[in-house]
């Protein structure tokens, strides 16, 4: 594009840190460290970084949007980088408790390693629950998650509670601000439970795999038709949610396999029909069972590619209809492009989440840096433990925090420096998983062009910018950050 002698005589003084590409054939995208971007023609992008440019449209849009550096930019861009990044000035916030691993489904591609339900053996005990949350407190962030997870949250149902009411007690004492999450497949709930976790403010997430057909084909469920279980639950939540004036709904989780592919349509008309406004379109995690069972399971990243393409055509086109309905993960992308701070959505910010942003409590007390680290654990790799709960639980959270685990999985998970990610014109909205890298190539560190998750990021990024540039496709999508914004829960993200 330029000669090195050209480079070398550019007045470029005023431009401020940008990374590009050429996004089509007629523009250039360019994005800063805080996560703004703008759209230059070829003309255009000659004349800002020759320096050529000084009034104008586009000109005062750089100005505005920290591409040109004027008297006050290395203050406006601290102040805003920090705002971008606050998470990392606190510890861990969502803690993720595995109650038991014993489970009434048996689902194709259960990331959990699940154990039958007649392994009581595999439950947590009030002396381990006590102590994962003393050591829980021990965080220094003042905002609390407590996650219920894995395998059926509801099949230890007296644990729960006590989790819940101890945490209550140590969060009024200790004056940290606590919310409660549950991931249930909502077979075992009934009227008892669903009003104790409403008065406890205990949000409930459950998956939901489409239609009926499709559904029950992935979350096997011998007792039962599972999608007529969750489908009940869903509209019984809702309505109970209505009837309390409580703005909320059900968390709805789709994971996408091979029989998922072609019915995009069905699925996102299932999700309405049950009066939810949003779908997590997921592609499938090398873990668990789905790493067993590639025959029927799984696809090409094409394949999905594909598959979301189509799926977010069709949804835009409900929003033309003013039938409002969005999607989870480009509402997260959203967030990060078109607001002055990150959503903290564990999967995709720099580092990632895992020992500084979550953790995960096994029900036997071993501590691991995230879910899928402990899902590992199950598969009998233990590599990566942070450490296990003690009686001493500031010991344990010290411990844990200052583990060879946690400084491996920072310097891992850090994009600044990577090869490929810190040069990419997506690097302020993506992040790299270090535990998907391990199970694909067997190496913590991601490899570039090698890195399926990138893939598939880069293929969401590209689509968003794309309609960000469509006058009313962009207005769909600005409507979908308002909403985020005022009620998008973050870190809700494993299958049931």
């Amino acid at each position: 594009m330029f000669s090195l002698s050209k480079i070398a005589a550019l007045k470029n003084d005023t431009i401020g840190f940008f990374r590009f590409k050429r996004f089509d054939e007629t523009s250039f995208l360019l994005t800063n460290d805080i996560g703004k971007y703008i759209f230059l023609s070829q003309d255009e992008f000659h004349a800002f970084v020759s320096g050529e440019m000084s009034s104008g449209e586009k000109y005062n849009e750089l100005v505005t949007k920290k591409f040109i550096k004027t008297p006050s930019y290395l203050q406006d861009m601290t102040v805003a980088f920090m705002n971008k990044n606050q998470y990392l000035a606190y510890g861990p916030t969502l803690h993720i408790i595995v109650t038991t691993l014993r489970c009434n489904h048996k689902c194709q591609y259960c990331h959990a390693a699940v154990a039958p339900m007649t392994a009581k053996d595999m439950d947590m005990t009030e002396e381990t629950a006590k102590k994962v949350v003393d050591t829980i407190f021990y965080t220094s962030s003042p905002n609390l998650t407590i996650e219920f997870q894995w395998g059926e949250s509801l099949v230890n149902w007296d644990i729960v509670k006590y989790i819940t009411e101890y945490a209550e007690i140590k969060s009024f004492h200790l004056k940290k601000n606590i919310t409660f999450a549950l991931v249930s497949n909502l077979s075992l709930m009934d009227d008892e439970k669903l009003a104790y976790l409403i008065d406890h403010n205990i949000q409930i997430s459950t998956s939901l795999d489409g239609d009926e057909t499709t559904h029950n084909f992935n979350r096997t469920y011998k007792e039962g038709n599972s999608f007529e279980k969750v489908s009940y639950w869903i509209q019984r939540i809702n309505q109970e949610y209505i009837k309390r004036g409580i703005n909320l709904k059900v968390w709805a989780l789709l994971t996408v396999t091979k029989k998922t592919l072609p019915k995009y349509k069905e699925v996102i008309d299932t999700y309405i029909s049950l009066g939810l406004d949003s779908i997590f379109l997921r592609p499938l995690n090398p873990y668990g069972f789905a790493a067993a069972d590639l025959e029927n399971l799984w696809y090409s990243q094409e394949e999905f590619i594909e598959f979301y393409t189509k799926s977010m055509d069709y949804i835009l086109e409900l929003n033309k209809k003013w039938t409002f309905f969005r999607e989870n993960l480009s509402s997260i992308y959203l967030l990060k492009i078109l607001t002055e701070t990150d959503p903290n959505y564990l999967d995709e910010r720099s580092p990632c989440g895992a020992c500084i942003g979550q953790v995960a409590y096994n029900y036997d007390g071993k501590i691991y840096s995230c879910d899928e680290w402990r899902m590992l654990g199950r598969m009998g790799d233990d590599n990566f433990l942070m450490g296990e709960v003690q009686d001493d639980p500031e010991q344990a959270y010290n411990s844990m925090i200052d583990s060879e685990t946690t400084k491996v999985m920072v310097q891992a998970s850090t994009l600044d420096g990577l090869p490929g990610y810190n040069e990419s014109v997506y690097k302020p909205y993506i992040g790299v998983c270090p535990i998907h890298s391990y199970k694909t190539t067997w190496n913590i560190i991601p490899n570039y062009s090698k890195d399926h998750k990138k893939i598939l990021d880069y293929a969401v990024l590209d689509y968003i910018f794309r309609n960000l540039k469509n006058e009313d496709n962009n207005k769909i999508l600005e409507s979908w950050v308002w909403v985020a914004n005022t009620g998008f829960v973050v870190g809700q993200c494993d299958v049931v």
